[in-house]
């Protein structure tokens, strides 16, 4: 079927399912009969929109956002007990094993020979914990806990006991274990791939990883864009050629998935619980974004940046994500994740708001008694062997010595870390070091914005900095 079909299907199922609840009620959907009807009734949401009813359900009230009780909840930002608290339904979990099926199916038609994952297969799961009587985790850590028994032979260690470990504890773990393994297969987020691999080289004394795992031949990422680290896999792989699949999965639902090994894009999914619409060149502001036109994947064109807004068996109704796609292909629907809509720091899987990062900024500075002009910073990773870091580039007011960077480095780390969940993880599991700050002038800043065509009224340093570096560092 085609992909409008299928999403109208999915749509009307939704409404269908959900027509008795609190939120279904208030938003008439038992007269809703046309995608048109759909948009005048029901506004675009944000997290805060939809906060209210999640509290009721946490506090074990049914029937709010999705039939029943809800006692899973997914985190995607801040700590577990702090953050955005997804609902987790039972339809969404098998809406994920059905996911899980469709990506492996996939693979095995374009590599028929399953012997070749026979082995021992490593997973790094995210960590659950218990809330009262809620589960509040990772979304990946839920997956772990709703794996397939007959998946857990394979595994290097208990996916189940993993989730109860700390980051470094389960990593540790899993590496050691892994050095003596004939291992076939990888999934986890590239950062974490990349660090497993330079601490494989580095205690073993390898040349590469072919020389460790020899037969390594399946590499399943997800959460962190995949090009930010292929080149860098690559090389520590040595002659090693496995096959990658690329997921594109959030606490949302799981959206996409690469399904041909050829391509660099990713199959939309289109029939599993998820309705999409996607807003044409979204802007940055969320007031803004919530008024803007949405479109249904029918209408999409391709090559044009789109922000992201599902409908989900979970409860989620035109909930935006703030992700930014483009379409490669229209029928069947394909696409590529371009980033974020806001400005933010996620190279390397950190999802730092630049607004964070200005609040450390700033504090720190005040703490040190220091005065600054404008900023910017460079996500680096110069070579294979090098982990991730944030290149600072600050005007200061006066002269500052190296020591004092150093110490301001220290503290901006440590601030960030108690800001943001993401960058704590990567900055405790050594897959991002500390950041880097440089002192840079007004005539370096010119010079950049020279060599940019940005010199006029409105020219200015951007946050983050991604073109012609050389010209500051």
């Amino acid at each position: 079927m085609k992909a409008k079909t299928l999403q109208q299907i999915n749509l009307f199922r939704l409404l269908d399912i959900a027509g008795a609840t609190e939120f279904g009620k208030k938003h008439g959907f038992d007269s809703i009969k046309k995608y048109s009807a759909f948009t005048e009734q029901v506004p675009i949401h944000f997290y805060s929109n939809l906060l209210p009813y999640i509290e009721e359900m946490k506090e074990g009230k049914p029937d709010v956002l999705w039939p029943g009780k809800v006692d899973k909840y997914a985190v995607s930002a801040g700590t577990t007990g702090q953050g955005k608290h997804l609902p987790l339904s039972s339809d969404r979990l098998a809406s994920d094993r059905v996911y899980m099926k469709e990506l492996a199916f996939s693979y095995f038609k374009q590599r028929p020979n399953p012997f070749r994952l026979l082995g021992k297969h490593l997973s790094l799961p995210g960590s659950v914990e218990q809330h009262g009587s809620n589960q509040i985790g990772e979304i990946s850590g839920f997956s772990a806990l709703d794996s397939p028994s007959w998946l857990r032979p394979f595994q290097l260690a208990d996916p189940i006991s993993l989730t109860q470990l700390s980051f470094q504890e389960k990593f540790d773990l899993l590496l050691k274990k892994a050095l003596s393994a004939n291992l076939k297969v990888i999934t986890a987020v590239p950062s974490w791939i990349l660090t497993l691999f330079q601490q494989a080289i580095r205690q073993t004394g390898a040349d590469n990883i072919e020389e460790i795992w020899p037969n390594l031949n399946l590499l399943v990422c997800g959460g962190v864009k995949l090009s930010n680290y292929r080149p860098h896999l690559d090389k520590l792989l040595g002659n090693l050629d496995p096959d990658y699949i690329e997921t594109y999965g959030a606490s949302e639902g799981y959206l996409a998935y690469s399904d041909d090994l050829e391509r660099d894009d990713l199959k939309l999914v289109t029939d599993n619980g998820i309705f999409f619409e996607f807003i044409k060149e979204p802007l940055p502001d969320k007031d803004a974004l919530s008024i803007q036109d949405a479109i249904p994947v029918w209408e999409v064109e391709k090559k044009v940046p789109y922000a992201v807004i599902v409908s989900t068996n979970s409860g989620l109704w035109r909930y935006a994500l703030r992700d930014v796609i483009e379409f490669t292909s229209t029928e069947p629907p394909r696409i590529v994740v371009k980033g974020r809509i806001s400005e933010m720091l996620d190279d390397y899987g950190e999802g730092l708001f630049i607004y964070e990062a200005e609040e450390a900024l700033s504090e720190s500075l005040s703490e040190m008694n220091l005065q600054r002009g404008t900023f910017t910073i460079v996500p680096r990773l110069p070579t294979e062997t090098d982990t991730p870091y944030h290149h600072w580039l600050v005007q200061f007011s006066n002269p500052i010595h190296t020591d004092t960077l150093k110490r301001l480095a220290e503290k901006i780390d440590g601030k960030l870390r108690d800001i943001n969940r993401h960058y704590a993880i990567r900055r405790e599991s050594g897959t991002l070091a500390l950041p880097k700050i440089s002192s840079i002038s007004q005539n370096d800043i010119n010079r950049w914005m020279d060599a940019c065509d940005k010199v006029k009224a409105q020219g200015k340093l951007p946050k983050i900095l991604r073109e012609n570096i050389d010209l500051l560092l």
